[in-house]
């Protein structure tokens, strides 16, 4: 997910590194024509996810406008949509059909950052992940005092399966304030839940309000496939066609099983249909996050396998790995 602009967007973060001065901030978002108005506009915190400050579309353009004390990563929330913006002193425009912020510097470097890893995911060839979370470490250690930081410092945890005891390291090394992040806390969790369900533990079942739970499909003497996606994940998705003749191929002699999570319902029975996902798929409420939590998966596609003793043979499998990992199986 990154190589490209390399040297030019180093230069541009440099020059933005000390942009966190506080002040007043005015948001202005404006929509190509009325559908929108009257709908309530949420500037929420990226971190937490509260709410920050709110306002009604109308006429085509909606004004979020405040004061803060420094510069900070947030998400505006309108029609089931969300953009991630940075908050800071200035104006910022944002052109809803471009699903983008610009005018003021760290906006600027955010947006050149997303086009960097937009052309590294394309390359095919790369080793994607590891060029991502190589290039996210560097915006952190570029913009660890300002709103960019904490969003990389994140992602890049999200990128690594680190243990706490590394999480641990690598906040010894950042501004105080990071280990009091919600996500940042999240990660600590989910790398202790890493610990519990790794490779060679016995797989943790867990039900959702139908009562229907991971061991009904889980049969002992066999292996079994299980893929925690999204409707919305668009590697979910091409995950799911990758699996699908592995399906067919196999079916008869190993259980497959999907667990949606951080999704709607309806949402994923529409994933499902258009999908044509042949394998039954656990779901639950809104943004059902018991699995994912059990497991510790900060990102998904994950895909795990299980064995016929019921202990966790593999995790993270994905693309010919994947293909590969099922094809050397002694399945009768």
């Amino acid at each position: 997910m990154l190589k490209k602009l390399l040297l030019c967007l180093a230069a541009v973060l440099l020059l933005t590194a000390c942009d966190n001065t506080g002040g007043h901030y005015k948001i202005i978002v404006t929509f190509p024509d009325n559908t929108l108005d009257g709908q309530t506009a949420y500037l929420t915190s990226y971190d937490s996810g509260d709410t920050l400050a709110q306002a009604n579309v109308a006429n085509k353009a909606v004004v979020l406008e405040g004061e803060l004390e420094k510069s900070y990563m947030a998400r505006l929330l309108l029609g089931g949509k969300r953009l991630g913006l940075v908050v800071e002193n200035g104006e910022i425009s944002i052109l809803w059909a471009d699903k983008k912020a610009t005018g003021t510097p760290l906006n600027e470097s955010l947006n050149a950052l997303h086009k960097e890893i937009e052309g590294i995911e394309a390359d095919t060839t790369a080793n994607v992940d590891s060029i991502v979370a190589q290039r996210l470490f560097k915006a952190y250690q570029d913009n660890r005092d300002n709103g960019i930081g904490p969003w990389a410092f994140n992602y890049y945890l999200m990128y690594n399966q680190f243990t706490e005891a590394q999480i641990d390291s690598l906040l010894k090394d950042a501004p105080a304030e990071y280990r009091n992040l919600t996500r940042v806390k999240k990660a600590l969790k989910a790398a202790h839940q890493l610990q519990v369900t790794a490779v060679g533990q016995p797989f943790t079942d867990f039900s959702n309000s139908k009562g229907e739970s991971l061991s009904n499909h889980v049969k002992a003497g066999q292996y079994t496939l299980v893929d925690f996606w999204a409707s919305w994940c668009g590697p979910c998705r091409r995950e799911i066609a990758n699996i699908k003749p592995l399906y067919e191929q196999l079916k008869d002699k190993m259980n497959f099983v999907g667990v949606a999570v951080w999704d709607k319902p309806e949402d994923t029975q529409k994933a499902i249909e258009e999908l044509q996902v042949p394998w039954p798929v656990i779901q639950d409420a809104q943004n059902w996050t018991t699995p994912s939590d059990l497991y510790g998966i900060s990102g998904i596609p994950h895909i795990m396998l299980i064995g016929p003793d019921g202990k966790i043979l593999a995790r993270g499998l994905a693309g010919q790995e994947l293909v590969d990992c099922l094809k050397s199986l002694p399945l009768k």
